[in-house]
């Protein structure tokens, strides 16, 4: 789901999540992820809507969210009733091997050092916890990002470092502390160019108008019909592959598993392709 260029306020963060159909995708995922455990102590990152983080903690356990943004703690605290933290680059203020599941959703993405952050969710897990991580999936030529990039909605101006991941990245990053069980592909091509087409009609509210809230609620409940349509027309691209994915990681001792760099500075698979014929 493209972020949103400002937190809706707490008294609609409601409406947004009944009619945004991508946040309740993104939800769906992430609890098929998680399974039929109950009475996890989990840890949530990214969440941008209250009743999303909500709805995550009716399915059981105990549950802390950390958030990017000081305008999306507080609007998220209230309407969880509760402290929601704010990520810090001084690391995260919770003990060590504390928590069954870590969930990182449209998070990892803010990091340059995304292996560092990695390994943050490393020390919280207990050791036979897991780690859930929802990225966008890039690949060569993708029609709805080029929209997006048209449209001005480009990953930087979601504070985001990169675009996404191919899932070979994604791997790299997780490999030193992670084993991968589970990769699963999401949201397809109508829903993500409906999803474009919202974000920038967001973009473009007054966030400071008298009238903003009423707005607000008025374009999703626009936007929720298309969003219906939208995923109608996706059942017939089955065969395609999501622009977003999630994986499953289980946690191991972490062992950094750099590539092997050869004398001249290049790695084995460098050298193996330079020496291929043409």
């Amino acid at each position: 789901m493209t972020v949103l260029p400002f937190v809706p306020a707490p008294d609609q963060q409601a409406h947004v999540f009944r009619k945004a159909l991508p946040l309740q995708v993104r939800l769906q995922e992430v609890m098929r992820a998680l399974g039929a455990k109950e009475g996890l102590m989990g840890l949530e990152f990214g969440s941008d809507n209250g009743v999303y983080s909500k709805q995550l903690r009716k399915r059981g356990g105990t549950w802390q969210t950390v958030v990017w943004r000081e305008d999306a703690a507080d609007s998220i605290g209230q309407v969880l009733g509760e402290k929601v933290q704010r990520y810090s680059d001084g690391g995260l203020p919770f003990e060590k091997k504390l928590f069954d599941v870590v969930v990182v959703t449209d998070f990892l993405e803010r990091f340059e050092d995304d292996v560092a952050f990695i390994e943050e969710c490393h020390k919280v897990l207990k050791p036979d916890g897991r780690l859930v991580v929802g990225v966008h999936r890039i690949g060569t030529w993708r029609p709805v990002d080029v929209l997006r990039q048209l449209l001005g909605l480009t990953y930087q101006k979601q504070g985001f470092v990169r675009p996404g991941y191919t899932e070979s990245e994604l791997f790299g990053v997780l490999k030193s502390g992670f084993d991968v069980h589970v990769v699963r592909a999401y949201s397809r091509f109508f829903v993500e160019l409906t999803d474009a087409i919202v974000a920038r009609a967001v973009e473009r509210l007054s966030t400071g108008a008298e009238d903003s809230g009423r707005r607000l609620a008025r374009l999703y409940t626009i936007a929720g019909i298309f969003y219906r349509l939208a995923f109608q027309l996706d059942l017939v691209l089955f065969f395609s592959r999501g622009y977003r994915f999630m994986a499953v990681a289980k946690r191991r001792a972490w062992r950094p598993r750099n590539a092997p760099v050869l004398v001249d500075g290049r790695s084995i698979t460098e050298a193996v392709l330079s020496r291929a014929p043409a």
